[in-house]
């Protein structure tokens, strides 16, 4: 173990060992531990950074966010037990205490020449779009769809981050959820479908350069309406507010996965990458045969037209929302979710939704901000659908 830098003595090394893996660990397993993750502690600096104090190659560092510690935050946002969320310097992403402990494990991953990533903010078509990327890249196995969760087939990175999952399932239930680890991913076979709502910088650097990427924007309006309910459904990052606070603490980057044009602007400025599909969701709702087209095209993998009106059958939302293998439905009843017929994890898949929740003054302060952060850009949103 001789090739592990300072800052970390050795000592160090096995305590952050021991403590990320909740000291169950033998001597072999922490040797093993330790030169796994090496490379994000030697350059790690402890005064500025939370879990263990490490910070990627990239340079990026976490930082609790003050105001997330103090009330009236800590009370609308109980499932962070008072102890807050960390932002990402540079980038200003924001997520949860687990994340920055085990970042590097995203960071530090072997991206294959045949990957598929798909990177979204939340709630602007993940799941609709991994599905449909899965089952184009498996020849429509619409079977083993069915029969495998697509977040066993298609897992998300950062989804095991969001908190400690294993706190809210209920007893005995834990092992039973679909839920998969970056050391299981790294074994997968391929062709892997990846996502993540992970901005570049922490994800692997040779990514692009290696794999197919495809980015799914939605118009923040709509996506933040679906943010607001995905709080109100999920205890692990639990919400008691209401939605025009909730909108204030989201322009303000407070929210997992803050900011939202962090992510949305960098990739739009990398899209004209060859490995780098832009999708919008809007444009997936107007024309979603269209989009799969597209998708097909990019991935370099034909679909019949008999194949792409079953995947349009397959993703109607009236269809895809009662799909169990879609829509956390194990999860939410193992506890981690709450049981609502009225709030689902694949809600209602609207463009314009935004209109039924936003007072005129709500409206007008994200009228600004959007303005604000898309000035300069060419980008822009379609918020309405005719």
């Amino acid at each position: 173990m001789g090739d592990i830098k300072p800052p970390y003595s050795y000592a160090s090394l096995i305590c952050m060992a021991m403590k990320t893996n909740q000291h169950k660990m033998t001597l072999s397993s922490i040797y093993k531990w330790i030169k796994e993750n090496f490379l994000y502690y030697r350059n790690a600096d402890p005064s500025k950074s939370v879990g263990g104090g490490g910070v990627l190659r990239s340079g990026v560092k976490f930082n609790v966010i003050p105001e997330t510690l103090e009330s009236p935050y800590k009370d609308l946002f109980p499932a962070f037990d008072n102890k807050g969320l960390v932002r990402a310097e540079p980038g200003g992403f924001v997520y949860h205490q687990n994340f920055a402990d085990n970042c590097h494990k995203i960071y530090n991953m072997k991206v294959r020449s045949d990957d598929v990533w798909i990177r979204t903010f939340p709630r602007s078509g993940t799941t609709w779009t991994s599905e449909l990327a899965w089952l184009i890249m498996n020849d429509c196995n619409f079977e083993e769809a069915a029969r495998v969760g697509l977040p066993i087939r298609s897992p998300n990175l950062d989804a095991n981050y969001i908190n400690h999952w294993d706190k809210f399932a209920a007893e005995g239930s834990f092992d039973s959820m679909d839920i998969i680890t970056i050391d299981e991913i790294e074994k997968m076979p391929s062709p892997r479908v990846l996502k993540c709502h992970l901005p570049f910088d922490l994800l692997p650097p040779n990514l692009l350069d290696t794999a197919k990427v495809i980015y799914v924007a939605r118009n923040p309006k709509d996506a933040i309406v679906s943010l607001f309910y995905f709080h109100k459904l999920v205890n692990l990052c639990t919400y008691t507010g209401d939605l025009e606070t909730f909108v204030d603490y989201f322009i303000n980057n407070q929210v997992l996965w803050t900011p939202y044009f962090g992510t949305v602007l960098d990739a739009w400025g990398k899209r004209s990458h060859p490995n780098l599909l832009i999708l919008f969701y809007e444009d997936m709702k107007k024309d979603i045969r269209a989009q799969i087209k597209r998708i097909s095209t990019f991935l370099n993998k034909p679909v019949t037209p008999e194949q792409i009106e079953k995947l349009v059958d397959h993703v109607r939302i009236e269809k895809f929302s009662k799909n169990e293998s879609v829509n956390y439905a194990k999860e939410i009843k193992a506890g981690v979710g709450n049981d609502d017929p009225n709030n689902t994890f694949v809600r209602k898949g609207e463009t314009g939704g935004w209109k039924n929740h936003f007072s005129p003054e709500v409206n007008r302060k994200i009228d600004e901000w959007i303005a604000k952060n898309l000035e300069g850009t060419d980008l822009k949103f379609v918020t309405e659908l005719k």
